[in-house]
């Protein structure tokens, strides 16, 4: 990559690099590596930033949102390091058109995955090129609305949330299956919530809108502890 594209590049991610070999390595995907003798793939620095990001962000969340419980910010964090949330951030600072890809992939359109793994490796760049306070720094500015914007869902109800945790990792909404049992005066509802037909939780409750409910709340617990 010429200079004049890693000195764009620099100023597109408001960070400049005292070793631009860094970014290089960053933007080199492991298909170029291998058409291109001597060309270091990313996948390296990918595996840096992913715990660089997600230290980051957990500490970040932890000091800011005292009030949320351990599994609220549980999810709180796996929304912001999930990949659709990071591949977003890398569009919006146009790393896709910086990638070096293989002969095979050069003329596809960029997919979220690549997009994930190239703003890891950026991060993991970063990281190494101006310590953590630098890394910190990029972290945060580029996640801030989607930190905001996700902070104040965790005090929605159940079902709410548990809409949120669904679009961002199976982009795709959660759907409920409902059965009841007893007598019409003292009848007894029991829900499912499902993903791809996979039953994510159960409850039960004294309505339709109680089940579900439950039936949230014990899916959003299996989120948290994965």
């Amino acid at each position: 990559m010429d200079k004049e594209k890693l000195r764009e590049l620099q100023k597109q991610i408001n960070y400049k690099f005292e070793n631009p070999a860094l970014l290089e390595i960053a933007l080199t995907h492991k298909s170029w590596s291998a058409e291109n003798e001597g060309f270091q793939p990313n996948e390296k620095l990918e595996f840096l930033g992913d715990s660089v990001l997600g230290l980051i962000v957990t500490e970040h969340i932890y000091k800011t949102y005292t009030e949320l419980t351990e599994g609220q910010l549980s999810l709180l964090r796996s929304v912001l390091v999930e990949k659709k949330s990071l591949a977003e951030v890398a569009e919006n600072l146009s790393i896709g058109s910086y990638l070096k890809l293989g002969n095979k992939l050069e003329h596809s359109s960029v997919s979220p995955a690549l997009l994930e793994n190239a703003i890891e490796a950026v991060i993991g760049a970063i990281y190494l090129d101006g310590g953590w306070s630098e890394s910190q720094k990029f972290v945060l500015n580029v996640l801030e609305s989607k930190i905001k914007e996700y902070s104040t869902r965790n005090n929605e109800d159940f079902k709410s949330r548990l809409k949120v945790i669904f679009e961002q990792k199976f982009t795709a909404s959660p759907t409920y299956r409902i059965t009841t049992e007893g007598p019409a005066h003292e009848k007894r509802f029991y829900a499912q919530v499902l993903i791809n037909d996979e039953i994510a939780g159960e409850g039960d409750g004294r309505s339709k809108k109680e089940a579900e409910q439950s039936a949230a709340g014990q899916a959003l617990k299996r989120f948290a502890n994965e």
